[in-house]
């Protein structure tokens, strides 16, 4: 097929010339580019499944706040961005390089490459899928922490699509594909992953906190309290535990512990 943003002939998830999404379409409310596979806009949160079934219609009653631009989304990047922002400082992670042309020596596309300092830029393509989902995760979380969205925006929908070929079904990789969900303002998608994960862990820290704080950006506050009152019945016990995935996010569980005494009025 022919790449939309340069077009070059492709095949494939990714233009090979410029590394832009090749299947894509218009969001219906907001007009930003997306995966032709999404469900929900990253830039509005707007349903697209149900934007292309049937016209939107005027009922003269407000929005709900997660389909109005800016609110649902807006919220989930900031919550997201307060929880991970320590994690990212304290850890390092690589950074994508997003630039108008190739590198010198041509190795990778724009937006495709990781920044190693003075050896250049590596070509995504060439990792295997597990090393392509942490990479573009920790991009889109790290524009995330800094408020940067239009480059949450232009990784984003790579690194959900990454994540749907990797299809995580482990407790911490959920944790990551959830979170990636939210930072998008794609709370019911997040909330499916966390439970996911928790009906195979069901004290799983890190998935009890993100499935709590979506259940509250959707308005299901008695369900949200419920679960952030057992992520801390059970906090101590599990930080000794230690479970896989702990470990490399160690700076971000007292961001997530304050946040649920907070809520249940306990800070």
């Amino acid at each position: 097929m022919q790449c939309a943003t340069c077009g070059a002939e492709g095949k494939g998830n990714f233009c090979s010339a410029c590394g832009a999404p090749l299947r894509t379409k218009a969001c219906p409310g907001c007009g930003v580019e997306v995966l032709a596979s999404s469900k929900f806009c990253t830039g509005c949160g707007q349903a697209l499944e149900d934007a292309e079934k049937e016209p939107r219609r005027d009922s003269g009653r407000e929005p709900p706040a997660g389909s109005r631009p800016g609110g649902n989304a807006k919220q989930a990047w900031w919550a997201a961005g307060v929880m991970m922002f320590l994690l990212l400082l304290a850890l390092g992670y690589p950074v994508l390089s997003r630039s108008d042309g190739p590198p010198a020596g041509g190795a990778a596309p724009p937006g495709m490459g990781v920044d190693r300092g003075s050896s250049g830029l590596v070509d995504l393509t060439t990792m295997p899928v597990d090393s392509q989902a942490t990479v573009l995760f920790n991009r889109v979380m790290t524009s995330s922490s800094i408020g940067d969205t239009a480059d949450v925006g232009f990784f984003l929908p790579k690194a959900i699509l990454i994540h749907e070929q990797l299809n995580p079904t482990d407790p911490d990789g959920l944790y990551h594909f959830a979170l990636l969900h939210q930072v998008g303002g794609d709370d019911e998608a997040a909330l499916t992953k966390a439970r996911q994960g928790l009906a195979e862990v069901p004290d799983y820290l890190l998935l009890l906190a993100v499935a709590a704080e979506s259940l509250v950006n959707l308005g299901e506050e008695e369900e949200a309290a419920e679960l952030y009152r057992r992520f801390l019945e059970v906090y101590d016990e599990e930080m000794e535990l230690m479970r896989p995935g702990y470990e490399h996010h160690q700076p971000v569980f007292p961001a997530y512990r304050a946040r649920a005494e907070e809520f249940l009025g306990r800070g």
